[in-house]
Order: structure tokens, then C-alpha cells, then sequence
């Protein structure tokens, strides 16, 4: 049995140091490879649902709005802008929430992500030559000036089909005009002097230097399949999401220790017990976080706290149980055996319900409530391995003569 007590022990203490190092990397030696991923509430920046609306030309259909996602995707990361969040809202919505940490602009965020950018070339007769998605790439450049900056202009090049038909195109319009549209509006409407060959040209059509970086920018990842409308923007400044930082971390250092308070009050020994367990969870469900890179927002901290409390019932089950044992005359040693074995169904079926709750939760929530679902299944995981091993391995490791004839002193 001590052979059985000291495996355990040491196993515990090994994840318990294995899951300190990680967090003494990522927290305070700032390993890039474990630095905790704030969530936008906690580091600023710009948030904004969209939802996809059925038109005329194109309707907002499952494969639509994934389609959608893709392309605001591709906008977003040629902005640089780092971690960014592109999610859609639920399994079939139509919604898609785009969160931008750092920015501070939400109007000029609306024009990169909701324009639909159709970039269009039509003869005189309306006949569309090709389009946005012939379209190889797209890029800013200035025209060519003696004395100083140029005028911001678009070059593009097209793929092999859209090289094809606009060389086609040009051979059959020489002397006429080939008008350039972006979502139904001219650029510029040109005069063919020559058949163009190569699929390269220049778009002009007085931008500053901004706009057409910008439409370089929605040309070269597409155009949206489906209209998007903003349903909602929110700004959340760096500062403000430093509080909240300080508020969550002050919020769960108190609770923590007013746990561990009652606990002591309430059982004693076993109460000590349960708060080294506690210390033991919070250490391994920080790392798991760092490990697997989860987003640390509010609700996501939410949901942490939350699990703490879980942690904490699962021992109020199990210490209950022990109470009962010691009430039928039994000894402290097997008042404690019989106590976890009859304690674990109710814990598991507890924690399993909880864990059925939060995939449904991920499947069908937000962003935001996927990031508590996510912080929440994996403090119920963790409280698992402490409540009922952890906990179980240091109340026997107390078992001492002295104290498994008191079972007062023991439990209270």
C-alpha cells in the first residue's frame, strides 16, 4: 500500500513540476512558444459581426458564407494583423465574427472586410470580359514622375484564362473603350489603342495612396460570394483591457483563497487537503492553456473560475461521503476507501455532464462563448485528475497513526 501511496506521489509531484516549468516560460521568462494568447477583450482592439444576406445575383448559402470566412481570412492576414479571429457564428448562422487585436479604426476595418469587391472589365455593349476572379495578383504602385511621388496606381496581372479573354477582348475593341468597374463602380474607362498580349496592366483612377493599397489589397484576395452586413462593432481600448486583466486575476486569487479557507473550516485536515489539490489543478490547468495556445478572454476566465467551483464540489461530494463512512463506526483508513469509491459515479456522471454541456456549447456558440466552453471542459479535466487521484493520494499519504485515531481531528 506505501509502495502504492509513494508511485503516486511521485507521479504527481512530476506533473505538477512539469506543468510549473511551462508556466514559468510562458508567463514570466516570455517564451514566444508559450506566451498566454490574449482574447480581444483583454488586448484591445476591434470586433465586428457580419451576416450574410440573400440578393437577386447571390444567396447566402451554407457553402456561401464559409466561402465568405475564407476571403475575409485572406484580407485579414495580408493586413498582418496577428492573431487574428475569423470565426463563424455557430454551425449553420450566418453570421461571421472578425476580431482585430490592436486596431483602433473600426470604420476603415469595415471597408477591408465587408466590401464585396468585384472587380469587373466590360466592353461598350456590357458584355463582362473578365473579372475578380481572373485575377493572379494586384498590388499598389505609383506612376512614374520626374520631380517627386507618382500617382497611386493598381497593377495586376492576369491568370492564364483571364490573359486569354482580355487578349481576345482588346484585339476585337481596338478604337473603343473597355470600362473598369469595382462593385459597380468606373475606375476608369480607357480607350484600346493596342491588342494587350501579356494580361498585365495598370488601373488608375485618382486614388490616393491609401485607396489603392487598400483595393490592391480586396483585388488580390477576392471578392466576397454573398453581401455582408454589419450587424454590430465594438471597440475595446488596450488600457480598459488591462483592468480587466488585473480585475480577473484579483477576482480568482480571492476565491481561491476563500475556498481554501472554508474548506478548512468545513473538513479539517481534508480541507488542507483540498486546497493543495486546488493549488495542484490551477497549476495544471494554466499550462494546458499555454500549451495548447488557448485564447484567454473574459468569458474565458469565466469559465475557469467556474471549474474551479467544480473542482471544489467534487471534494464536498467526496468528504461528505467520507463523513457518512465515519458516522457508521468505521475506521479513518477504510471510511476513506470506501468514501472515494462511493464518491467517483456521482463525481464522474457530474463532471461528464458538464463536459456533454460545453460541446454543445463549442458546436453551436460564438466566439466568445466557444472560448468558455473550451476554458471550462478543460477545468473540469484537469479537476478530475486532482479531486479524485491527487486528493485521494494525499489523504493517504496523511493516514499517520496519530491522526487515523482521531477522525475528528481528521475531518472536523
Amino acid at each position: 500500500m506505501r509502495s502504492k501511496v509513494t508511485a503516486s506521489l511521485i507521479l504527481v509531484i512530476v506533473v505538477a513540476i512539469v506543468a510549473g516549468v511551462i508556466n514559468y516560460q510562458g508567463l514570466i521568462a516570455k517564451n514566444t512558444k508559450l506566451v498566454p494568447k490574449l482574447g480581444l477583450d483583454l488586448r484591445g482592439g476591434v470586433r465586428i459581426v457580419l451576416e450574410g444576406q440573400d440578393t437577386e445575383s447571390a444567396k447566402a448559402t451554407n457553402d456561401a458564407i464559409n466561402a465568405a470566412v475564407s476571403v475575409i481570412d485572406k484580407r485579414v492576414n495580408a493586413l498582418g494583423v496577428s492573431e487574428a479571429v475569423v470565426v463563424r457564428e455557430g454551425a449553420n448562422s450566418k453570421r461571421i465574427m472578425v476580431e482585430l487585436p490592436g486596431w483602433e479604426d473600426p470604420e476603415r476595418a469595415k471597408q477591408l472586410i465587408g466590401k464585396t469587391a468585384l472587380l469587373e472589365f466590360k466592353t461598350e455593349d456590357g458584355k463582362v470580359v473578365v473579372n475578380g476572379s481572373n485575377l493572379k495578383t494586384a498590388q499598389l504602385i505609383f506612376s512614374q514622375a520626374q520631380e517627386s511621388l507618382g500617382e497611386p496606381q493598381i497593377s495586376f496581372e492576369l491568370d492564364a484564362a483571364g490573359t486569354t479573354a482580355f487578349a481576345a477582348a482588346t484585339q476585337a475593341n481596338i478604337g473603343k473603350k473597355i470600362t473598369i468597374y469595382l462593385d459597380s463602380q468606373v475606375l476608369m474607362s480607357p480607350t484600346v489603342e493596342v491588342a494587350i498580349t501579356d494580361g498585365k496592366g495598370v488601373i488608375s483612377g485618382g486614388f490616393t495612396a491609401e485607396q489603392a493599397s487598400n483595393d490592391a489589397l480586396l483585388l488580390k484576395s477576392g471578392s466576397l460570394p454573398v453581401k455582408l452586413v454589419t450587424l454590430s462593432e465594438e471597440v475595446v481600448g488596450p488600457s480598459l483591457g488591462s483592468v480587466f486583466v488585473h480585475r480577473s486575476a484579483l477576482a480568482a486569487v480571492i476565491a481561491f483563497l476563500l475556498v481554501v479557507i472554508w474548506m478548512f473550516l468545513m473538513y479539517r485536515y481534508l480541507g488542507l487537503v483540498s486546497g493543495i489539490a486546488l493549488v495542484v489543478y490551477a497549476d495544471i490547468l494554466m499550462a494546458t492553456y499555454l500549451v495548447l495556445h488557448a485564447t484567454l478572454s473574459l468569458p474565458a476566465i469565466g469559465g475557469a473560475i467556474l471549474s474551479i467551483g467544480m473542482a471544489v464540489d467534487a471534494n464536498c461530494i467526496i468528504f461528505e461521503r467520507i463523513r457518512e463512512e465515519l458516522g457508521m463506526k468505521k475506521t479513518v483508513k477504510s471510511a476513506i476507501g470506501a468514501g472515494f469509491s462511493r464518491a467517483f459515479r456521482a463525481v464522474f456522471d457530474s463532471n461528464l455532464t458538464v463536459l456533454v454541456g460545453t460541446v454543445f456549447l463549442f458546436y453551436f456558440g460564438s466566439g466568445t462563448v466557444r472560448g468558455f466552453a473550451v476554458t471550462l471542459a478543460l477545468g473540469v479535466l484537469a479537476s478530475m485528475f486532482t479531486a479524485v487521484f491527487a486528493s485521494h493520494m494525499l489523504v493517504d499519504l496523511l493516514l499517520t497513526p496519530g491522526i487515523a485515531k482521531n477522525s475528528r481531528k481528521f475531518l472536523g
